[in-house]
């Protein structure tokens, strides 16, 4: 049997206190998917609805950027939070 030397032990922690590329966000993002997948798979009608009425509202608001006064500024006021002034623009 061969003596452990400071030299092994020392490699030895700091290669077991590395961390696995991706970490916490990754497996995350990793069961976000999963249960998405699982989702759809298990509602598709519903899964289908939800994709289609998002397409449509995404549709619908490009629609009105393209008819909105791009100089004109417009503020909502926010009780406790103050008033809020914004700008529709093109890019």
């Amino acid at each position: 049997m061969q003596p452990i030397t400071d030299r092994y032990t020392g490699r030895a922690v700091t290669e077991s206190d590395r961390h696995p590329d991706g970490g916490l966000t990754g497996s995350l993002v990793w069961m976000g998917l999963v249960a998405v997948v699982l989702v759809v798979a298990s509602y598709p009608v519903a899964s289908a609805a939800v994709l289609a009425g998002s397409v449509a509202v995404l549709a619908l608001a490009r629609t009105l950027v393209r008819h909105v006064d791009t100089d004109t500024v417009r503020r909502i006021s926010l009780p406790g939070l103050g008033t809020v002034e914004y700008r529709f623009t093109r890019s």
